[in-house]
């Protein structure tokens, strides 16, 4: 048997969490998280490493099967989801959550999904479990930072999702132990892959630790056992990643059974950028608005960005930010999305077609920008988001504006509305509008489903 009284922490929470534990608030939220998950999927449907991993999946079968999202196709689970969970990455458009280390927790919602799928259970099943692995991945972001350490925030993903998962195929808790073991101790994930010049494999990470979590819990399903002491043991995951820096009570403190909620806690992304830019993309909204017209080159003296610490840190401090030649890396990048939504009044999807990367306008605002780490904004994070834009104009007129809690914050929260709206915006021109009303019906109704897979069938492109 794994001893380790973290893990035992978490697996016990998550094996006994049941559905009538939820409020109806996280219930809700739960819905609003899958509708979001499946939107920014969908729209990453025909993306090169999408296509790349779907490809592949589609050669790998199994007695163990789930569907490849968009399609009627199967693969084995573990192909599955690490396809379908990095399609709700790629866009870097899916929900988040800041604090001691950043998250992005739906990143979840492939994995459980499938799961469900394969055990054929129910919508309330899924809704505890999705539930269930916010709270974990949460509490975990709250007790330490990997970033501050070199690495990457996914391998908190590793540990909620083996959870959630253990949940959901039925594990005793003994296998659960094993099953976090086998997906924890081998497969350490490092930062570099949100470093430089950014990768297919930024948005993939997520999809592997996810990956790492079917394939352990199958082992252990079967018997197979993991290193003892995981998370705790002499060379385990908190002293190897953390060095020790980790605040054990906000897990032990599972151990009281506590109404999973920390899914409120969390953010949904009104736009497709990484999420310490969100509100500089609405500053830059408001400035043009202010401005009346597009913000153009030829008008602007100089342009200050003012922030925070970790922005500086992850969207701002690299070369490649300042001159971004990929989605991935502009889309992480301060300077760039403020560039386009002053000009264009705001960020989406289609900016990020190879020929707008490199927008000689966006590129030339980016050249009058300077960006400042300002010690009263870095008080304020986490539990604010502050940018503040100061733009310069030639004619010797000034504006500014500063925003702290982007849309989608639970301080400043997304209407169900806005929510629904994001969804038909992503999936236009992929499903009929028939379609479209079908998944947001089923989601709306999810804790009513006896089977998950009725959404799968809605979703097929």
């Amino acid at each position: 048997m794994v001893k380790d009284s973290i893990g035992e922490a978490i697996i016990h929470y998550a094996l006994n969490v049941k559905f009538e534990d939820l409020d109806q608030q996280v219930i809700n939220e739960v819905k609003r998280r899958v509708l979001d998950s499946l939107g920014v999927a969908l729209a990453a449907f025909m993306a090169e490493p999408v296509k790349i991993a779907r490809n592949v999946a589609k050669g790998h079968r199994s007695s163990a099967e789930a569907t490849l999202w968009g399609t009627l196709d199967t693969s084995s689970i573990e192909w599955a989801v690490f396809t379908n969970a990095l399609m709700v990455r790629y866009l870097d458009y899916n929900d988040t959550y800041l604090s001691k280390e950043p998250l992005h927790p739906s990143d979840m919602i492939p994995a459980l999904f499938a799961a469900a799928e394969y055990r054929g259970l129910s919508g309330r099943d899924l809704i505890t479990a999705i539930a269930t692995s916010y709270e974990i991945g949460v509490r975990l972001c709250d007790a330490g930072s990997l970033r501050l350490h070199g690495w990457d925030h996914v391998n908190y993903i590793g540990i909620a999702v083996t959870a959630g998962l253990a949940k959901l195929m039925g594990l005793s808790e003994d296998e659960a132990l094993n099953a976090l073991s086998i997906a924890t101790v081998p497969h350490a994930a490092m930062r570099q892959s949100r470093v430089g010049e950014l990768s297919h494999w930024k948005a993939a990470a997520t999809a592997n630790s996810s990956r790492n979590a079917v394939f352990a819990v199958l082992l252990a399903r079967e018997g197979f056992t993991g290193p003892d002491a995981p998370l705790k043991g002499e060379m385990g995951f908190i002293r190897q990643l953390l060095a020790g820096d980790f605040n054990d009570k906000l897990i032990l403190d599972l151990g009281s059974m506590p109404s999973p909620k920390r899914i409120l806690d969390t953010y949904i992304k009104p736009y497709p950028v990484e999420y310490h830019a969100q509100s500089a993309v609405d500053a830059a909204k408001m400035i043009r608005q202010e401005y009346g017209k597009a913000v153009e080159p030829d008008d602007v003296e100089s342009i200050t960005i003012d922030t925070f610490k970790a922005a500086y840190d992850i969207i701002v401090k690299d070369p490649e930010k300042w001159d971004p030649r990929t989605k991935e890396t502009a889309d992480h990048s301060l300077m760039w999305v403020t560039a386009v939504a002053l000009l264009y009044g705001t960020v989406e999807l289609h900016h990020y077609k190879p020929e707008n990367i490199r927008d000689p306008k966006v590129l030339s605002l980016i050249r009058k920008m300077k960006v400042n780490v300002d010690p009263e904004l870095d008080k304020l994070y986490p539990s604010a988001i502050p940018n503040r834009i100061t733009v310069k104009f030639r004619d010797g007129k000034e504006l500014t504006a500063r925003v702290d809690h982007p849309r989608g914050h639970p301080k400043n929260p997304m209407t169900d509305e806005e929510v629904e709206d994001k969804f038909r915006r992503l999936t236009d021109g992929l499903l009929t509008p028939s379609q479209v009303n079908t998944v947001i019906s089923l989601v709306k109704n999810l804790e009513n489903l006896r089977d998950v897979k009725q959404i799968l069938k809605a979703i097929v492109i």
